[in-house]
């Protein structure tokens, strides 16, 4: 029996590691995967490791017929474009898929598509792995509305509670779900995978802002900054709720020539068109604690495409951007002092050369590979299950 021990032991180890290398996982989003880079990048990293990996989210109306991924996409047609029919009925067809489907492990992304996750792997007996990657209760859509953020709200607490595996974007927003729920998040940031192919920088002073177009992202002081910067030229690169406000203004203030709307891009264009940049800004306000304790995708993005970040104010962000001093950290929202500390920022040479050098030691150190093992520890023990 003593001889037997180890290769007991021995096919023990191969069988966990089989099954942790082949397992068949699907990942939900309500979005529809074109520019969700989080999402593609779990998905990519879970196929790099061996895994069958599937990415379900949702068609829109400008979605490319085709997606094209090395790990499987699926994308669900629903009737319902938006609102609370929309959401309900995403979620039941979640649930339905995982009822009749084969999986060894769901991951969610987001409070959106929790509940049907929650549910389908209740009634199957499998693991999921809940990444938030917003305060979803407290982002500003849900501002002013109490009847929708009291249904969010039952959602998360009849959702999160006594989950076993779980991430989010920042230690703010970890902190706040321990607070509330006893739920002990890991902390796996937003990094981009590291990126070589830079464009050639601009010869005019650029700044750029990309992605959504919604309340609270800072757009309409972005605006305004450029109106007091009169050499300067802005891109906004994303979609949203405001563009068409936001194009009402750039015509009103006359400045159509200094501001141009490039809608959504993939990743891969995005990051060349990022790096011929001057300035990367990220001016969310802060209205609720999501926003409060943002780490957005886009900072790291900046970075990677080494140009100079401002920011807001907020805690997430600018202990990033002073930690590595690598641009600038908004003390004020009034367009024309905020235009002089960019214009003395970028007329300073000693200061500029700095975060030159700065940018490159922050570039090699926030990328995914260096965030990667920390995923992949998570998934690991909820495959371990």
């Amino acid at each position: 029996m003593l001889n037997k021990s180890p290769l007991l032991g021995f096919y023990l180890y191969l069988s966990t590691s089989y099954y942790y290398i082949m397992a068949r996982i699907i990942l939900f989003a309500s979005t529809d995967l074109v520019s969700d880079q989080r999402v593609h990048r779990s998905s990519l990293t879970l196929h790099q490791e061996g895994h069958e990996v599937l990415t379900i989210g949702r068609r829109l109306a400008d979605t490319p017929k085709n997606i094209e991924r090395n790990y499987s996409v699926k994308l669900f047609k629903m009737f319902f474009k938006k609102g609370v029919f929309f959401y309900a009925f995403f979620n039941l067809r979640v649930f339905f898929y995982l009822l009749f489907h084969k999986f060894d492990l769901v991951c969610s992304n987001d409070l959106d598509s929790l509940l049907g996750c929650r549910l389908g792997c209740f009634f199957r007996g499998k693991p999921l792995v809940y990444d938030s990657h917003e305060y979803y209760t407290e982002v500003p859509e849900l501002i002013g509305r109490p009847i929708a953020k009291g249904i969010w709200k039952l959602i998360e607490r009849l959702c999160i509670k006594r989950l076993k595996y779980s991430s989010t974007v920042s230690e703010g927003i970890a902190n706040e779900y321990f607070k509330k729920y006893g739920v002990r998040m890991d902390v796996i940031r937003n990094l981009p995978f590291r990126n070589e192919n830079f464009g050639h920088k601009s010869v005019r002073p650029t700044i750029i802002y990309q992605g959504v177009l919604n309340e609270g992202r800072g757009l309409e002081l972005a605006i305004e900054l450029i109106n007091n910067l009169p050499c300067y030229y802005l891109m906004i690169v994303g979609s949203g709720d405001l563009e068409v406000k936001l194009r009402k203004r750039v015509i009103e203030l006359n400045i159509v020539d200094r501001v141009e709307f490039r809608g959504r891009l993939p990743y891969d264009k995005l990051h060349a068109l990022t790096s011929k940049a001057w300035l990367g800004i990220s001016l969310e306000e802060d209205l609720g604690l999501n926003y409060r304790y943002a780490l957005p995708n886009k900072l790291f993005d900046y970075i990677q495409a080494q140009i100079a970040v401002l920011v807001s104010d907020l805690p997430e962000m600018s202990k990033v951007v002073e930690k590595y001093d690598i641009g600038i950290v908004a003390k004020t929202r009034e367009p024309k002092e905020l235009a002089d500390v960019v214009s003395n920022f970028f007329e300073n040479k000693v200061s500029r050369e700095k975060t030159i050098n700065n940018i490159s030691v922050a570039y090699n150190e926030l990328v995914w590979e260096n965030e990667k093992p920390k995923f992949l520890e998570l998934y690991k023990r909820a495959l371990a299950n």
